[in-house]
């Protein structure tokens, strides 16, 4: 695997009588290399022998650095054909990928499923996997693969040669939706109907979002109610995040990976770290903003995040993607994510709160707020003040309107971009560049005198500007309408309000 790519290796085996050793060339790292005790302890169980040949093994390209498990059941099946103890009819038409453990069995290894869509397109190729894996395969349609627990089970499927055993895959449509439990509703949310408002169109056009208030007064609860009113994924979105999220499993993990059926939402701790959320490190995995991919990227308690690790975000707020570049290479992770936050508006917390007395000094004050750039803060479509709850309406519960309706709304307006996007390569009303948010704002020359006059008012930036007439876009698409009218333009205003 480099980045989400998968690059085929060759296993080249060659077994030859001589002095008994065992040689591996080709850049193999660490786990590479000590894959041959594990592969000759796998064979050794199903009675096989593979020693006392002077063997050499060659991982071609030999200049790619070849890192992780997945090797060692091509090593193993190559070992085995080399040395006789196995034959294999049109061995070059199969593609081995798995862990051995060194009873023999077999464990799911990371990226099969960007493996699986490179073979999609080559007919006649199989696909031998671990069983643990065979949910990703499943997910490519059309692919053909063999699954297999052991190294045994393995061999007597190559040795049977039989199209019984060789699967095909159904696609995304054979896949169960996989529900998501605990996520609360906005129903039981009390009160905060302007919280609600914002956040719904945040969701409706994939619009980035800041919660600002005091302690205890719903920011971080509304935003876990965010997942439950975003609009399914098409299956496309299935298949890169899934394939994302397959990149970045840890080879050895025992539980069985699933496809990701619904938009994650990742909220990383305030004391990660910059590769943690924007990826990279030795093996060059993808960070929380890549696996928030067609989803949320949620920071709670904002100021707290180190600042380097919070401006190492402003790039893929803008392109949808993260490069990371190394001595190794360059690799481009996709990271198209609506980045939520909460904080509070000072250091005590109370300086919103008319009930609490706010015990920071101005400079204390200032200084809390600097924490957070301009740069960033202008990238933030939607910036929403949280005023505290009355106590008196705890009594009377819930009752508002449910996650379930709101989300009927948001899935009708990303219907309507989708239908204008169609012949674009964004989907969504946040992705638009300035040039399309002017042309399909449709305003007329007195609803843009407006809108120019208010963000002169306001000192907002271009890049505000542009911000201001796709959050208006999509407030008017939430009510079905063609162009933007002063009311929607005043709205999107209040989203803008918030200055640090």
């Amino acid at each position: 695997m480099f980045g989400i790519k998968a690059v085929p290796v060759s296993v080249e085996v060659d077994a030859s009588q001589g002095l008994p050793g065992f040689t591996l060339v080709g850049l193999p790292d660490n786990a590479v290399r000590e894959s041959r005790e594990r592969v000759v302890s796998a064979i050794r169980s199903i009675g096989k022998v593979v020693t006392g040949f002077r063997t050499t093994v060659n991982l071609s390209p030999a200049d790619l650095r070849k890192e992780g498990s997945a090797l060692d059941l091509p090593l193993a099946i190559g070992l085995l054909v080399s040395t006789g103890e196995i034959a294999v009819a049109q061995l070059e038409r199969y593609v081995f990928v798995g862990e051995l453990s060194l009873d023999g069995l077999l464990k799911p290894v990371r990226g099969v499923l960007s493996i699986a869509m490179n073979l999609a397109v080559e007919r006649g190729s199989i696909l031998v996997i671990p069983k643990g894996n065979v949910q990703e395969a499943s997910l490519v349609e059309g692919l053909h693969f063999v699954c297999a627990d052991s190294l045994k089970e393995c061999v007597d499927i190559l040795e049977r040669n039989s199209s019984q055993d060789v699967h095909v895959a159904k696609g995304i449509a054979s896949c169960c939706t996989i529900v998501d439990d605990g996520i609360p509703d906005f129903k039981n949310v009390v009160g905060m109907d302007g919280v609600k408002r914002a956040l719904e169109i945040a969701a409706a056009g994939a619009h980035n979002f800041l919660l600002v208030g005091s302690p205890g007064a719903g920011k971080t609860l509304c935003a876990k109610c965010l997942p439950g009113i975003l609009p399914e994924m098409t299956e496309l979105e299935i298949l890169e995040t899934t394939r994302i999220h397959s990149c970045a499993r840890r080879s050895g993990d025992s539980d069985e990976f699933k496809p990701v059926m619904s938009r994650p939402f990742r909220a990383p701790h305030h004391s990660a770290s910059m590769v943690s959320l924007v990826g990279g490190g030795t093996r060059l995995l993808p960070g929380e903003a890549s696996l928030a991919h067609n989803g949320v990227l949620f920071l709670d308690e904002l100021p707290e995040f180190n600042r380097g690790v919070l401006e190492a975000l402003r790039e893929p707020m803008e392109d949808g993607k993260i490069s990371v570049s190394r001595a190794s290479g360059t690799v481009i992770w996709p990271a198209r994510f609506m980045m939520g936050a909460a904080m509070n508006p000072c250091p005590c917390g109370y300086a919103m709160d008319p009930k609490h007395e706010c015990t920071c000094l101005p400079e204390a004050r200032k200084r809390y707020r600097e924490k957070i750039s301009g740069p960033l803060l202008d990238r933030i479509d939607i910036q929403v003040s949280v005023p505290p709850v009355d106590a008196s309406l705890f009594a009377v519960g819930g009752g508002g309107v449910s996650s379930a309706e709101i989300r009927k709304r948001v899935s009708a307006a990303r219907v309507i971009q989708r239908e204008r996007f169609r012949h674009l390569s964004f989907k969504s009303n946040a992705e638009m560049s300035s040039e399309y948010a002017r042309k399909f704002a449709a305003m007329t020359p007195d609803v843009e005198r407006f809108a120019v006059s208010a963000a002169t008012k306001m000192d907002l930036s271009a890049r505000g500007y542009f911000r201001l007439l796709k959050v208006a876009r999509t407030i008017t698409d939430l009510r079905g309408a063609a162009a933007v009218s002063v009311m929607d333009l005043a709205e999107a205003l209040r989203y803008r309000a918030f200055r640090g």
